[in-house]
């Protein structure tokens, strides 16, 4: 008696559908267009590089999102270097000296980006520890 009800009730919703579909069929296509602006969005989140005094190398990871098709430069800001230090930065391949006055772009991205990269510095005669710190401006 159940699975006689339940049949039932099937074939009755089943033909409101059929009937429901036929009748906006008659009436007409009709359209819409829906735009949405989404606000240009970048971030880099890494932690600071420390590099001691000397020499040696140090690694981590970043986690980069943006959302511009244009891309976005990262900018590493540290100490400016002494005439004989020398620091050699690693963006997820990306292989950039940074400069003496404390503010090098070490990167270059173009598009939209989302996800963990790598990063690294190989650094050489540094007098004091040298502290690296990244940011992100679009193009």
């Amino acid at each position: 008696m159940q699975n006689v009800r339940l049949y039932g009730a099937v074939a009755l919703v089943s033909m409101a559908f059929v009937g429901s579909t036929a009748m906006a069929a008659e009436s007409g296509k009709s359209s819409f267009d829906v735009r949405v602006t989404v606000p240009e969005y970048c971030e880099v989140n890494a932690s600071t590089l420390m590099a001691s005094e000397g020499n040696g190398f140090a690694s981590g990871s970043i986690f980069e999102s943006c959302n511009t098709q244009e891309g976005f430069q990262v900018i590493a800001s540290h100490r400016p270097l002494e005439t004989n230090e020398a620091v050699a930065f690693n963006y997820a391949g990306e292989l950039t000296y940074l400069r003496d006055d404390g503010w090098s772009q070490v990167a270059n991205r173009t598009g939209a980006k989302f996800g963990m990269k790598p990063i690294s510095i190989r650094y050489s005669a540094l007098t004091t520890p040298l502290a690296i710190n990244l940011t992100i401006t679009t193009i």
